[in-house]
């Protein structure tokens, strides 16, 4: 066997293994490992065992994993979720649709602290849906809001799967972050204007609330000030270049802790509970990161992702249909696969085809996240929409589903905006310092 037909074959195998639910780090290593004995013999298999977990941890730019995880950590353990979903509650809630808005810029905003969808959406859900059935908001509606809002976890900076993406591609993580802010506030407005424009053609699934008082909103806004500052700190601070992403991970970490322990709502025992949680979710991004390193290596060998990439140069097609046909694949990709998955088996391949075409890195970053969140909401997969429906009983899979047509539509709207005017995306990070 040929070793382009030996790397398509691992290829396909991890696809495989990754629908039948093995652990994809596993999966990754694995067939690997496996490819690299066959293609390069046993003692190579061997070197590469040894050597690989070590090479691909042996980055001081992985550092900001943990301090982020943490950083979210302490935040969830403090309560903020609750703080959040009230303060923007309290400014919006009295329109019509007005929870579901404040749940959706909730997400955005909790999103940002935990940098996990998975993490966003359970939280979130536990907070507002039972609030909104309460109040008589439609079921289909509740699921959009939450499992198209917590989508916005992939692409608010600082997101954790730009850290994997920039680690992947040697990308400078400082300008995906500063590229990710215009397109994640424009996607944060389409979601509002999508909830905006339901309620106004079917008034009847969403109440209005009563309007909170300015002394309620004054108070709730002084409850998330803290968290506010927090944030714009780190933001501020790799944008003007006063500390690398990875002292902004600390800086974030240090401020939630603080946070929490002057307002009272993080003990020893939460502090505990929030490092165990960190500890075991970087862990498993370390995993993941161990087992890419052997399949890279695999590929590598085999010159799969050169092979692809000669092909596509030889179809004598433009650049933009080209990458018009990976937008399209990748699509397609997100509604079989789950998310992490595709991003790390589509970049190797994917990388060197958008450098040979000439487009900007951190544009296909941005757009690759955008892509990546579609997929969590869209069947057959939809992790996003299963894990909700899971939750809460009282909403079936087919309206979780039909509750996320508004915010699927959102989501294709501004990916081809970014495609279309890549400046959305550039603008910023070619202004930074």
């Amino acid at each position: 066997m040929s070793p382009i037909a030996l790397s398509a074959l691992g290829l396909g195998a991890v696809l495989a293994l990754s629908a039948l639910r093995m652990p994809i780090a596993l999966a990754l290593g694995l067939v690997g490992a496996i490819g690299t004995g066959l293609l390069k013999g046993w003692g190579t298999f061997a070197y590469v065992v040894g050597t690989a977990p070590f090479q691909s941890l042996d980055n001081y730019a992985l550092s900001v994993i943990p301090l982020f995880i943490l950083m979210g950590a302490f935040a969830v353990n403090s309560g903020l979720a609750d703080t959040l979903v009230q303060a923007t509650n309290s400014f919006i809630g009295h329109r019509r649709g007005g929870l579901a808005m404040a749940s959706v810029a909730a997400c955005a905003g909790f999103g940002a602290i935990t940098h996990s969808d998975m993490a966003t959406l359970t939280t979130m859900t536990r907070v507002t849906v039972p609030e909104m059935l309460r109040l008589g908001y439609s079921r289909k509606l509740a699921a959009g809001a939450l499992a198209g809002g917590a989508t916005l976890a992939v692409l608010v900076p600082p997101s954790v799967p730009l850290i994997i993406y920039s680690y992947m591609t040697q990308t400078s993580l400082n300008k995906l972050y500063t590229a990710a802010i215009i397109p994640a506030l424009s996607l944060l407005g389409l979601h509002l204007l999508a909830i905006a424009i339901w309620v106004r053609f079917s008034p009847s699934i969403a109440p209005i609330s009563k309007r909170a008082s300015w002394g309620d909103r004054l108070m709730f806004a002084y409850r998330i000030s803290g968290l506010g500052v927090v944030i714009l700190a780190i933001m501020a601070g790799i944008y003007f270049g006063i500390f690398s992403p990875t002292e902004g991970g600390a800086v974030g970490a240090a401020g939630t802790l603080a946070l929490g322990v002057l307002s009272r709502q993080l003990d020893w025992a939460g502090i505990v509970r929030s490092i165990r949680e960190a500890v075991h979710f970087s862990a498993i991004i370390f995993l993941l990161m161990i087992g890419i390193q052997f399949f890279h290596f695999f590929l590598d060998s085999a010159g799969l992702p050169k092979f692809i990439a000669a092909y596509i140069r030889g179809l004598d097609m433009s650049p933009h249909l080209v990458m018009a046909a990976i937008i399209l694949v990748l699509m397609l990709l997100g509604t079989v696969i789950e998310s992490i998955a595709i991003l790390f088996i589509a970049t190797p391949f994917l990388y060197p085809i958008i450098i040979e075409l000439g487009f900007d890195p951190i544009w296909f970053g941005i757009l690759m996240m955008m892509i990546i969140e579609l997929g969590l909401i869209i069947p057959p997969l939809g992790l996003n929409v299963f894990l909700l429906s899971s939750m809460v009983k009282e909403i079936t899979l087919e309206e979780a589903f039909r509750g996320c047509v508004p915010f699927v539509l959102a989501n294709i709207v501004m990916i081809f905006a970014v495609f279309a005017f890549p400046a959305i995306a550039l603008w910023l990070p070619q202004s930074m310092r």
